[in-house]
């Protein structure tokens, strides 16, 4: 009888948890790397950015599949908290939504979020994958305060991918992002991992320099951020430290009128020492808040009011914006700067309940396994199963979501990948050979449908991206046209190729079709061709954008332009006034109506009354003043 030697190969049956092994190492470095490159990648917002980032998800979502069939284990119920929203969300995109392509967009990122959350709670969890995904959440907050520091004292105008920073965040540090309080965001989801082990008496001292030295350089970056979001929420997570943690209330409240002093002593000198950050300071020591938040906040509450119980629709807010619009309020806002209001405006209150609860559900399970792991009975094995390792990560949470009140970090798909990341790291549970086991057969049949889900996430992601990365670019430069920084000869036929490979790339990108029909009427300028012609390519192109969002006022616009090259008037008449009608106070739109109505030699003074409705709005609008002049003059 023979004796299998010592150092025999394993069983062929350990053959799938080598591979599985193997896989979570490829799928901890997948992630790492995805993280990394998405966040130095202005933060993932650029379109050309999601192409890539939003392979690598899908990627590594297909990977994480294969992983549980290979090495069965068992899922955490936990996952499924944000699922509810998720179906209510998709819902409202395939049947409320007035843009569907923007609408997408946004669930895609919602779903990649949870995709992100779900991956980093079941793998990577491992001692050193685990410190893998910390790490580079670590390294990327450093690299921003370098960037920070970049900006603020060399080039304040520098940006990532070779872009120049917007004028009014000159003088502000956004590293890496495009925005300041992105950068913050980020900072203040790290900062409370340093600080909390900082003070921990079982640190040694060399890791109590590292710590300190990290949570003063993290500190230094959200200074030169500027980012008065950003500090009321690290200084509220960080003030709610003592409070929670203390063994007496006495102590708790002592501990955070401490963080409060210290953050008050932070902001006196900053206000004696730097004329910048007494800009920042200035208004709120005299009541005076910034203007632009409140009057976007009041419109988010105007378009819920419109809708209260199922929104307006995935992603509507700047869709519907035009139509509530304050007079003289002539910024685009995008999102309504408070992602709580976005929610409720968007998904009303129906939605707004699975969203937040999902959240206040996570934060407060993610509080039950800080108390359960400091009650325990057993000390932690090591720093990951510390009480203060949940606890950072908790701190770290809680600092994101008061900053989510004044800002729409869930729209930045780095922010919404790093916010998963750091919940997972929160709620992991550690691994016991207790574990219920579960049927690999049974992980297969359900891998399935979800491999089949994220393809067709896969295809509708890739043909949305691309389309819009076309799009953007040449818009933009379009728009430089306008400001005087192009000419047309230039920037007319190179968009106008991409505008056409857009809307083939996703004929449902309704913003691709209004562009096109856009540089398509001012094709004339440049060929100075069939006038008629090409007024009946451009309205073919507005109708379709028109049918894609009969609410956009732009789409009208341009149907309304592509109606006037034909020499319709009366039809362009039409499409005018609805573009009016659906933007009341948009000083452009009133701009373009006025010149149609200034081409009618009997129609002058109509035109000179739509002109100086124009003027009201926006007193700086030069066109509109030049038009004035010559109506004025009779000409």
């Amino acid at each position: 009888m023979s004796v299998l030697p010592a150092t025999a190969p394993a069983a062929p049956a350990d053959a799938p948890a080598r591979v599985a092994a193997i896989g979570e190492w490829v799928l901890t470095l997948g992630l790492a790397v995805t993280l990394a490159g998405t966040t130095l990648g202005l933060g993932g917002y650029l379109a050309e950015t999601m192409v890539w980032s939003a392979r690598a998800v899908w990627l590594l979502a297909a990977l994480g599949a294969a992983l549980l069939v290979l090495r069965p284990r068992a899922l955490d119920a936990r996952a499924l908290l944000p699922v509810p929203f998720l179906l209510f969300a998709l819902a409202s995109v395939i049947w409320i939504a007035p843009a569907r392509w923007l609408a997408w967009r946004e669930w895609l990122l919602w779903f990649q979020m949870w995709l992100w959350f779900a991956l980093a709670l079941h793998f990577a969890r491992t001692r050193a994958q685990t410190w893998t995904l910390a790490g580079t959440l670590v390294g990327l907050a450093l690299a921003g305060v370098a960037m920070a520091a970049y900006q603020r004292f060399v080039d304040p105008k520098w940006m990532m991918l070779g872009r120049t920073q917007a004028e009014q965040f000159v003088g502000r540090s956004a590293g890496m992002f495009g925005i300041p309080n992105s950068l913050a965001a980020l900072l203040e989801l790290v900062l409370p991992l340093c600080l909390v082990w900082f003070g921990s008496r079982a640190l040694p001292l060399a890791g109590k320099i590292l710590c300190g030295w990290l949570a003063a350089v993290f500190v230094f970056g959200l200074v030169l951020t500027g980012s008065r979001g950003g500090w009321i929420g690290a200084a509220a997570a960080l003030a709610l430290w003592p409070v929670l943690t203390s063994r007496t209330a006495r102590r708790g409240a002592l501990g955070a009128l401490g963080v409060v002093a210290c953050l008050a002593a932070g902001l006196a000198a900053l206000y004696f020492h730097s004329d910048y950050a007494r800009e920042r300071i200035a208004p709120f020591l005299s009541g005076e808040f910034e203007s632009s938040r409140p009057i976007i906040w009041r419109v988010g509450w105007r378009i819920w009011q419109s809708a209260p119980w199922g929104g307006t629709g995935a992603a509507s807010y700047n869709v519907v914006f035009d139509q509530f619009r304050p007079a003289g309020f002539g910024n685009e806002p995008e999102w309504a700067h408070n992602d709580y209001l976005n929610t409720l405006a968007d998904y009303g209150v129906a939605g707004f309940a699975l969203w937040a609860g999902a959240g206040a559900a996570l934060l407060a399970l993610g509080w039950r396994a800080v108390r359960e792991r400091r009650r325990a009975a057993v000390p932690a094995a090591g720093a990951l199963e510390s009480w203060r390792w949940r606890l950072a990560w908790w701190l770290g949470a809680v600092a994101f979501a008061v900053h989510l009140a004044v800002d729409f970090h869930t729209k930045i798909p780095a922010l919404a990948y790093a916010a998963a990341v750091v919940v997972a790291l929160l709620l992991r549970r550690p691994e016991t050979a207790a574990a219920p086991r579960v049927s690999r057969l049974a992980l297969a049949l359900g891998a399935v449908p979800f491999l089949g889900v994220l393809a067709a996430c896969a295809g509708r992601g890739e043909a949305l991206y691309r389309s819009e990365a076309l799009r953007f670019e040449s818009r933009r430069g379009i728009d430089r046209v306008a400001a005087g920084r192009a000419t047309l000869d230039a920037a007319v036929p190179p968009a106008l190729l991409n505008f056409q490979q857009a809307v083939k790339v996703d004929p449902e990108n309704g913003r691709a079709w209004s562009d096109l029909a856009y540089a398509t009427a001012l094709a004339w300028h440049v060929t100075h061709g069939n006038a008629a012609a090409i007024g009946r390519r451009a309205e073919a192109a507005a109708a379709r954008a028109i049918a894609l969002c009969p609410i956009a006022a732009e789409a009208w616009i341009r149907q309304a332009v592509a109606l006037d090259l034909q020499d319709r008037r009366t039809e362009a008449e039409s499409s005018f006034r609805r573009a009016v009608s659906l933007a009341p106070h948009t000083a452009e739109w009133r701009y373009y109506y006025a010149y149609h109505l200034s081409t009618q030699p009997d129609r002058k003074a109509e035109a000179l009354a739509e002109v100086e409705t124009c003027l009201a709005l926006d007193p700086t609008y030069a066109q509109a003043k030049s038009l004035r002049a010559r109506l004025s003059a009779g000409r």
